[in-house]
């Protein structure tokens, strides 16, 4: 099937195919929404590479985003090509890989020099919001919460910059401080970063709305400092993302955490989520 780059106008159709495939293509689905087919290297553009089937639909995506990841939607045997056609322009490095686990890892084998910063294999998760369990702390006395202001930045980037090295395994250099203050103003500005908060008023976890479309959202960017974990913060945070999502119409949840990372797990469990699949988050040192 031939590749062909997507251009104004192909919205409607690819925007077809990924709702076929709704817990592994939010990324894409909510990127095209917030930015279609520009390419100027700004937040949420990319460039995309689609096989198109006799009938001129599409049968496989993959896109190189702004932040350099690959952002795959295709089997195996079609994302390998149409990786490597995005990879071809030599303008913008390739900085991971991220999709359903099986394409992630034969997008990989492209890059067979490059090494891992983690092994990047991903538990998948949804929720219907409708079955959301509540946590019990967000009806105790003094918990609250709100979305990010400005004056929160300067914390949550700190925050950010130690998920990075924590959960991503990347390493703690002027690179990672950089990428973490652009993805908590991205991300802030938009007003998808939601605080627990506790009763003297001071941030103690976040939940980000990664991805989002009108029905779904996607959760990530989960961190409650390490001083302050086991009690339950991190759960109120997503549950508080959720609800917010919730209020605004969405009927589903998704999220991903590393299959390592039994306390994320039990707590995601606890909110009502099932593990539906695998995921790839692979990002290259």
């Amino acid at each position: 099937m031939p590749i062909i780059r997507l251009m104004p106008g192909d919205e409607e159709r690819l925007d077809a195919y990924l709702a076929r495939h709704p817990s592994t293509s939010l990324f894409l689905r909510s990127n095209l929404r917030r930015a279609g087919f520009q390419d100027e290297g700004k937040a949420f553009q990319a460039r995309y590479a689609a096989m198109i089937g006799a009938d001129g639909s599409i049968s496989g995506v993959v896109a190189h985003a702004w932040n350099g990841n690959l952002l795959v939607q295709a089997v195996p045997d079609q994302a390998i090509p149409l990786a490597a056609s995005l990879a071809e322009d030599g303008d913008r490095p390739v900085a991971g890989i991220i999709g359903p686990l099986p394409a992630a890892q034969a997008v990989r084998s492209l890059f067979p020099h490059r090494e891992l910063a983690s092994d990047g294999t991903q538990d998948l998760f949804d929720l219907p919001l409708a079955e959301l369990r509540i946590p019990h702390i967000l009806g105790e006395r003094g918990f609250a919460w709100r979305r990010a202001g400005a004056a929160d930045f300067p914390l949550l980037t700190a925050w950010r910059r130690a998920y990075g090295v924590e959960l991503l395994n990347i390493p703690d250099d002027a690179a990672l401080a950089t990428r973490s203050a652009t993805e908590i103003a991205t991300w802030g500005e938009a007003g998808e970063i939601f605080l627990l908060v506790d009763p003297a008023g001071e941030p103690i976890a976040m939940a980000v709305h990664n991805a989002r479309i009108p029905d779904t959202v996607q959760i990530g960017g989960v961190w409650t400092p390490p001083a302050l974990r086991g009690r339950g913060y991190a759960r109120a945070a997503v549950a508080v993302a959720l609800l917010a999502a919730r209020n605004d119409g969405a009927l589903v949840g998704v999220l991903f955490t590393g299959k390592q990372n039994e306390q994320a797990r039990r707590a995601y469990l606890a909110l009502g989520f099932r593990s539906i699949g695998d995921y790839g988050i692979l990002l290259f040192r």
